[in-house]
């Protein structure tokens, strides 16, 4: 990609080896080997996340759920769906061979309540950075249970 798009010249004449970057084989090398090691301790991932979904996330989704005012029965609906697959995971799932995880409607639940909590007059989402902080936080760890293989190729391609 350098070599297409050489930097413009100022002076000193570029040669071919200033573009080169001797460290990136061994880069690529290690992010080779990184990525084999989360395939190969996925289920040890898989389970630390299950762990954290239900012994955190959920706990403090429920707090804010409760200390939170939001403006409709459908808002708080959706809020309580969220946490309550949260809540139901156990380790047991991740270690059940015939046990797949699917968030992906949560994550889609999260997505229509940010939009039903940013538009209209009043957004909520705004005055909530705190809920909005841990919802994000909670789909990343759904996607680390459910989605780790294109978690690595979204990070390291």
């Amino acid at each position: 990609r350098h070599n297409e798009n050489p930097p413009p010249r100022q002076g000193k004449v570029k040669l071919q080896e200033d573009l080169v970057d001797r460290y990136l084989p061994e880069l690529l090398f290690h992010m080779e080997e990184l990525r084999s090691l989360v395939r190969k301790y996925s289920q040890v991932i898989q389970r630390y996340y299950v762990q954290y979904l239900a012994g955190y996330d959920a706990v403090a989704l429920a707090q804010m759920i409760q200390n939170t005012a939001v403006t409709s029965e459908e808002d708080n609906v959706l809020l309580s769906s969220i946490c309550q697959k949260i809540s139901e995971l156990s380790v047991d799932n991740v270690e059940d061979p015939d046990h797949v995880f699917d968030f992906l409607g949560l994550r889609l639940d999260w997505g229509r309540l940010q939009s039903y909590l940013s538009s209209g007059k009043n957004p909520v989402l705004a005055q909530q950075k705190d809920l909005a902080a841990l919802l994000n936080t909670v789909s990343f760890h759904t996607r680390m249970v459910d989605n780790l293989d294109e978690m690595i190729i979204e990070t390291s391609d």
